[in-house]
């Protein structure tokens, strides 16, 4: 089945450009794709679920459980779904939580915790658009997000795999945890509801405020730049106020709720695509380097090497305004990163004795870096400050007697 996206407030239920960027790129690694793309692969999947499911839960009937099969419905009738939904209890679980699993177009919901006792009935409507959203999500465009969700999974949860494709999934899941809001919201055309019914689940609370819980939500912000930390889930504060600036119908939508699940570039938090800019940011770092010919001694050139192995001088790459512009807005780790680069290349070769580390020295400062380089020369070659002084001063010095012709100028566009 192949949904169109549906709309809320003017704003359209379709999947982020995360969802669109990542599908892609495993699109475009044709035998995973096609793997993972195969029905007999879900089979065994199938199979062991539903033995499972059986195991551990009680199955709600249609008869004793008539209101929540009629909210059900409702849910399936407003976002224009086919799913055949089963509801179930989970045996001995007091966290409140509900999850899905969908079998081709049924849709297996289970509660865990007194869920049904805690929320109301409009709570337990959002809750269910929120599960059933998780259906919408997987059917748009024949499947492909379920697909890319599964690869991501397995890629994540296998040993060999690195930081970065972890990462890469956890913000596929966010993003996607987000989506389910806003279609519990288109649901129930009121995002009070689905921020109590969200703080109820994570809180237990029987009374909870939803515009108390939001003014909560936003002073946390303007405090804690490291939004989403690494839950499976966004923080509720995250998802409360992402709902909000929805129906607000904030011009920025999508790049504040870009700003709050991924924030700026942290090289300890990588995803596959911030991975591939920093490559490109060490790149063009390189490039600035080897500027002038005097810079392309055996050791430099060899360095470089070590770094990429295809590399060569005067590749296409961003100017010094243009890659401090951009640096500006990363993390101080990669700041770190940047400047400690600077000095293997400043160190690289002992032979060119001083104008190295002024030529990096002035790097250094046409990118924003001077502080993060300088405190790492000092830290690095245990410099007392009057050491570092008169080391800069003979660097400079020494640099302005080999400076070659403005042809070579770093200050070009």
């Amino acid at each position: 089945m192949n949904k169109s996206p549906q709309s809320f407030s003017g704003m359209v239920l379709s999947p982020f450009e995360y969802h669109k960027k990542l599908r892609d790129h495993f699109k475009s690694r044709k035998k995973t794709w096609n793997w993972f793309s195969e029905e007999s692969n879900k089979s065994k999947q199938v199979e062991e679920f539903k033995t499972n499911l059986l195991k551990n839960t009680y199955r709600m009937d249609n008869e004793s459980h008539e209101n929540l099969y009629e909210l059900a419905h409702e849910v399936c009738q407003a976002l224009k779904i086919d799913a055949q939904v089963t509801l179930y209890q989970e045996h001995n679980s007091l966290q409140l939580n509900a999850g899905i699993s969908i079998i081709d177009n049924e849709a297996h919901i289970v509660f865990s915790g007194n869920l049904v006792g805690l929320l109301s009935e409009d709570e337990i409507k959002a809750l269910l658009a929120h599960e059933l959203s998780h259906y919408l999500f997987y059917k748009i465009d024949n499947g492909e997000y379920e697909i890319t969700r599964r690869i991501a999974l397995a890629l994540a949860n296998d040993v060999r795999s690195e930081d970065a494709i972890i990462e890469t999934a956890r913000i596929f899941q966010l993003y996607m945890e987000l989506f389910c809001d806003n279609g519990a919201l288109q649901v129930c055309h009121d995002y009070k509801t689905v921020i109590q019914m969200l703080v109820k689940l994570n809180t237990g609370l029987t009374q909870v405020n939803a515009e108390s819980y939001l003014a909560q939500a936003q002073e946390i912000i303007n405090f804690d730049s490291n939004v989403t930390l690494n839950e499976s889930h966004p923080e509720s504060y995250i998802r409360c106020l992402a709902l909000h600036l929805h129906v607000e119908k904030n011009e920025d939508y999508f790049g504040k709720v870009k700003h709050l699940i991924e924030g700026e570039i942290d090289l300890n938090k990588l995803d596959i695509f911030q991975q591939s800019i920093m490559q490109e940011y060490t790149k063009d770092l390189l490039q600035l380097v080897v500027t002038p010919v005097w810079m392309n001694s055996s050791a430099v050139t060899n360095l470089c090497k070590e770094y990429f192995s295809d590399f060569y001088r005067n590749a296409e790459h961003k100017q010094a305004n243009r890659l401090a512009g951009e640096l500006e807005k990363t993390m101080p780790s990669v700041k770190n990163y940047m400047a400690y680069l600077l000095l293997d290349f400043a160190k690289a070769d002992p032979d060119m004795e001083s104008a190295p580390m002024g030529h990096t020295l002035e790097i250094a400062e046409l990118l924003g870096l001077k502080d993060h380089y300088e405190k790492n020369i000092r830290k690095e070659l245990k410099l007392t400050a009057r050491d570092f002084k008169i080391m800069k001063e003979k660097a400079l010095a020494e640099l302005q007697e080999v400076k070659e012709g403005k042809e070579e100028s770093l200050y070009n566009d």
